[in-house]
């Protein structure tokens, strides 16, 4: 090799060497930290407010979680467990309500007919209006005796058809589906499925409670009852067991010393109510049943109309209705021909909410085995806001804080959430959704969540 080109060699792998040492010894830049990562809001003026609200000793153990979400939908503020999937309960409900208007309709109507059929029978349609009551169907029978009903020559029957799932899920706890909060939804529902259940207090704690009455008493029915007698002003400590169609009705717990006392319960047969109800107003007005069908052309002969979606959803935002709720989960499924959760989680998905770890039982949020996350809850309510009735779904939510905040709000034992829209001190509006489990007894949840969303009104970005 000629000398030349050995000294070049020479000094290009001294270069290399050298470039490689200062290369090592030089610091590394700094990472930033001001990196936004999805759905994660940076340096957010919210963090203190909710770090020393939820840093309270009520809150010990318990996991908590807020989002809040600009008017563009974007996080202005998500706490650690914001995207962390947890139980709703009764927020839930904006995930069908809101699907309702969207894909039902605020003008939808529930349509509950009675038809003479083929076979000679007269039939109670059902389609699983959850607001039926004993007087549409009195309204019912006079329809069909002014349209000139006078004799059946068949019995009166009833269509169940309209729900092909069983009226109680699976996942709803057996402790919950025989009071008047956990009703079953059924393809024909009476009275919201609810009864009243009285009973007799003993003469002092620990005595036995008698029985006294329901009202209304589903047919054949056999009640047995382990209640007793509690303390003055114990309130209503019953629990109501019974299975959907059942005959046998159990009842345990107690009542508080005092005056007759009368609790809620559900119906474990709403259609054979219906059908009770609806037979003895026709009765009355003169039809007769002869029990031996003949054969005839089908016809309708009488029709009830629910209100409006848009009124039922006023209603049921209120005060948090499981039937109803439930019901507009399952006709939402009828209408999109596909399974109801399948249905609703689709609408939400083409309007632009990518869930993760949605666990989507039932359209009540009665099911402790239902999961999402702050952040997915947050959005979907962004989205119905936005919706092509979101005006109409705004004006159904519970307003508080002077009207700053419009909201629904969901419990059950150690759950408290909360998701809508608030009115910021800028006057901008923004989406948030609040999501407390695990929380101990003895205090007022409500009172520290309006504590904490006015604050969070108030911040000045």
């Amino acid at each position: 090799m000629k000398p030349l080109l050995k000294t070049l060699l020479f000094l290009s792998g001294w270069a290399v060497a050298g470039w490689i040492f200062w290369y090592l010894r030089a610091p590394l830049p700094e990472r930033s930290t001001d990196v936004e990562r999805p759905g994660e809001a940076v340096a957010s003026p919210y963090q203190a407010v909710f770090e020393k609200w939820a840093a309270r000793p009520e809150f010990t153990a318990a996991l908590m979680a807020l989002v809040v979400l600009d008017e563009e939908g974007k996080p202005v503020f998500s706490s650690p467990l914001g995207e962390t999937a947890l139980c709703p309960a009764s927020t839930l409900k904006t995930l069908t309500t809101g699907a309702a208007f969207g894909i039902l309709g605020p003008e939808f109507r529930f349509e509950t007919k009675l038809v003479h059929r083929a076979d000679g029978n007269l039939a109670l349609v059902g389609s699983g209006d959850p607001t039926l009551d004993p007087n549409d169907l009195q309204q019912l029978a006079a329809a069909a005796v002014s349209a000139g009903l006078k004799k059946v020559s068949g019995d009166l029957v009833a269509d169940v058809s309209v729900f092909s799932s069983p009226p109680v899920n699976d996942h709803w706890n057996w402790g919950d589906i025989g009071n008047a909060y956990g009703a079953g939804a059924y393809g024909l529902n009476v009275g919201h499925n609810r009864m009243l259940v009285s009973f007799r207090p003993g003469a002092k704690p620990g005595d036995a409670a008698e029985f006294l009455m329901a009202d209304p008493n589903p047919p054949d029915t056999r009640w047995e009852s382990e209640v007793t007698t509690g303390e003055p002003g114990s309130g209503d400590g019953v629990t109501i067991y019974s299975t959907p169609g059942g005959r046998v009705i159990s009842t345990f717990g107690t009542v508080p010393q005092g005056p007759a006392f009368t609790v809620g319960g559900a119906l474990p047969d709403p259609p054979a109510v219906a059908l009770a109800t609806l037979r003895a107003a026709l009765e009355k007005a003169g039809v007769k049943f002869s029990g031996k069908p003949v054969s005839r052309e089908e016809a309708v002969v009488a029709t009830h109309r629910s209100a409006p979606l848009a009124e039922i959803i006023d209603h049921l935002h209120e005060v948090s209705d499981n039937l109803e709720a439930q019901c507009l989960f399952l006709t939402i499924g009828n209408v999109s021909l596909t399974n109801p959760a399948a249905a609703v989680r689709g609408y939400w998905e083409k309007a632009g909410v990518a869930f993760e770890g949605l666990r989507l039982i039932d359209g009540s949020g009665l099911a402790r085995a239902n999961m999402i996350r702050p952040l997915d809850l947050a959005r979907v309510n962004f989205a119905a806001r936005r919706g092509p009735h979101g005006e109409r779904y705004f004006e159904s939510m519970n307003p508080s804080l002077g009207g700053n905040v419009r909201a629904k709000l969901g419990a059950m034992s150690g759950v408290k959430t909360d998701t809508g829209f608030l009115k910021m001190k800028n006057g901008r509006e923004y989406t948030f959704a609040l999501m407390a489990n695990g929380l101990g007894t003895g205090f007022d949840f409500w009172e520290l969540r309006a504590e904490l969303l006015d604050d969070i009104r108030n911040v000045a970005e």
